[in-house]
């Protein structure tokens, strides 16, 4: 039997092509995939999101609890300013130390090699709410390191100074002490402990300055001392000088010429230290130049005076320890 092959031609409408195949599947994989990309992207976006979040949320509460931190120990250390500014004059340290809720510490006495009265304090100062806290030794000391041998010390010599109270001329100001009154001249010894005299200093007739329970640190720069008669002082008096240029009309005789007469010379113009018939200084009397001395009165030196003088509680200083300071066990 005879087949024709036009029975199973197909016609050319019937042809199949990929678009006809496949066209309806292959729009719903493309659109998928691009839900799933987009979805990936939101992932990753809500990921970076939520990173950057969280790094200003910790970067924000490191700065506050750096800030509450910082603020603790602004309070703690102003505690311990107040505090230690109280223990240098406090003859009382445990009643001191009771004035502060935050406070505790421990002192220790010692005598130092030239019989100074020493005392090292601890202090811890702790906040009640954080727990925090701040730890530091601190020495208290005399201002007057040493005591004058003799009465009268004078002396063109650097060593004065250095052996009193630990500072060259350049370093000894009034601020070394703690509370010093300046003036400008002696009208107006009383009430205070130090007095700076910048100029000379003229204490009148019968005149007491300070006792022998409570002597006093009279410091004379660039002037003469005067003491009329029947006058007293009590304590130490330091006389500075310098070293000073000439006009041409002084009379001073030069310490130091030069080889030409139209320079200017040099002169060391010594100080004038009088002590009147009946006035008396019980203490001892300093100077870091030569002193020309007039001298009728009296210089009592007086080992009691100058050491109730050095343990003065106004004329105690506290000194930090290097390195005690810490904030940890």
């Amino acid at each position: 039997m005879r087949y024709s092959t036009d029975c199973y031609s197909l016609p050319s409408t019937a042809t199949l092509s990929p678009a006809t195949i496949g066209g309806k599947g292959s729009i719903r994989i493309k659109g998928a995939v691009l839900l799933s990309v987009v979805g990936i992207l939101l992932s990753l976006i809500t990921l970076v999101l939520w990173a950057t979040s969280s790094l200003l949320t910790s970067e924000f509460q490191a700065s506050k609890r750096s800030i509450a931190y910082n603020e603790v120990m602004n309070i703690l250390h102003n505690d311990v300013t107040q505090l230690t500014e109280q223990l240098r004059t406090s003859e009382d340290w445990q009643q001191t130390a009771g004035l502060f809720n935050r406070a505790s510490m421990s002192a220790t006495h010692y005598v130092g090699r030239d019989s100074q009265h020493l005392t090292l304090f601890s202090v811890t100062m702790t906040h009640p709410v954080t727990s925090l806290f701040i730890r530091q030794d601190f020495l208290r000391h005399p201002a007057i390191v040493r005591i004058p041998a003799t009465g009268v010390v004078t002396g063109a010599t650097n060593s004065i100074l250095p052996h009193l109270f630990e500072r060259h001329q350049s370093d000894f100001t009034p601020m070394y002490f703690p509370e010093p009154h300046i003036t400008d001249d002696c009208d107006e010894l009383t009430r205070h402990l130090v007095f700076w005299v910048r100029g000379s200093c003229h204490i009148s007739g019968s005149e007491t300055i300070g006792s022998a329970n409570q002597p006093v640190l009279l410091v004379i720069e660039k002037g003469d001392f005067t003491l009329d008669a029947h006058a007293q002082i009590y304590g130490l008096v330091v006389i500075l000088s310098e070293t000073s240029t000439p006009t041409s009309s002084s009379h001073s005789s030069p310490s130091i010429t030069s080889a030409t007469s139209s320079a200017p010379l040099i002169t060391a113009v010594s100080p004038v230290a009088t002590i009147a018939s009946s006035a008396k200084l019980v203490g001892a009397m300093v100077s870091n130049e030569e002193v020309t001395r007039v001298f009728h009165g009296h210089i009592d030196f007086n080992l009691s005076v100058l050491r109730a003088l050095q343990q003065s509680s106004g004329l105690q200083k506290m000194q930090p320890i290097p390195g005690s300071w810490h904030d940890f066990n």
